[in-house]
């Protein structure tokens, strides 16, 4: 199958789930309460809450920086990974967020080993630190949970997520081939890197924990008056099952499950899913100077050539 086909119709079917599960959602509330909550949103809790969330980029940028040469100054990781929310955000199952860092890291260095694996240790501490936090919340929470199918969801995403990443990286899958073999390599160095790995993961909590103030705004800037409590326990474990790459940009998994874990505590499903729209409306009020820096980046990747390859030795001294 051609490959622009393929991604197509992964965007379609992407799209597809969210419309379905946001159809089933909205098909059983009175959707004029909740866009009526959404139209009187406080706008200074609005734009403080994607004030929040650009902020979380900049921590974000500082954990990138760890795996990655520092001949790339912060600001312009923060730039990338400014651009990269706004394609997740704006343009998603088109090109990644992600995708669009690769291609900018691998134009200043040169060195495609240092961009694909810099981004992947960056999601991949992200991730791991979001699967650590969703099963510490539920275990916390766990009374708060019984009933609603996650307190099961938690621990099994948690599970996969150990085993899976035993075998692939214990095993060393496909390191026959050079290229995959210099990628472990480079796993392996940053993974023997305690400092660096426990500095990234105190600065994805600290990103989680403004994500949980972002929401927070949000339920404030609404009327609506919420248990921090709740958001510590349900915030981590929404983002999880956000994170499920089957829809787009988290939309209708994200609905789902704020109505079913807010219910729980006693709020309404108009309510819930007010605050859920209201909360990524911040996400992407926040990613729009991302198409500022696009503009920026592609105008200076045509007028400089790009570093030279630092190598892989380097970049981890400079951890």
């Amino acid at each position: 199958m051609n490959k622009k086909v393929k991604n197509a119709a992964v965007a379609a079917a992407k799209v597809l789930i969210s419309a379905v599960i946001l159809y089933v959602l909205l098909s059983k509330i009175d959707t004029s309460k909740v866009f009526s909550l959404l139209r009187n949103i406080n706008l200074l809790c609005f734009f403080a809450a994607s004030l929040l969330c650009v902020f979380s980029m900049l921590i974000i940028s500082r954990r990138w920086q760890l795996f990655i040469s520092d001949d790339i100054p912060l600001s312009k990781l923060f730039s990338l990974n400014m651009i990269g929310l706004f394609f997740n955000n704006v343009m998603p199952g088109t090109t990644g967020g992600d995708a669009v860092k690769l291609y900018y890291v691998y134009k200043k260095t040169g060195n495609g080993l240092i961009a694909a694996g810099s981004v992947f240790m960056d999601r991949y501490i992200g991730l791991a630190n979001i699967i650590f936090i969703g099963f510490a919340a539920m275990l916390f929470g766990l009374n708060r949970l019984v009933g609603t199918g996650v307190e099961y969801f938690t621990p099994v995403v948690t599970a996969a997520f150990v085993v899976v990443s035993f075998i692939v990286f214990r095993f060393r899958l496909g390191g026959r081939f050079a290229s995959v073999s210099k990628f472990y390599e480079y796993f392996h160095l940053y993974m023997r890197n305690l400092r660096a790995i426990a500095l990234s993961f105190l600065l994805t909590t600290a990103a989680q924990l403004i994500a949980i103030g972002c929401a927070y705004l949000t339920a404030v800037g609404l009327g609506v008056k919420i248990d921090v409590l709740d958001l510590l326990i349900f915030i981590p474990v929404i983002i999880l099952i956000a994170s499920i790459p089957i829809s787009i940009s988290g939309l209708g998994l994200r609905e789902g499950a704020f109505v079913i874990l807010f219910k729980k505590a006693g709020i309404p499903e108009e309510t819930a899913i007010a605050i859920s729209f209201g909360w990524y409306l911040t996400t992407l009020a926040a990613s729009l100077p991302g198409f500022i820096f696009y503009l920026y980046n592609k105008t200076d990747s045509k007028t400089n050539s790009g570093a030279k390859a630092t190598g892989d030795e380097r970049v981890i001294d400079n951890v």
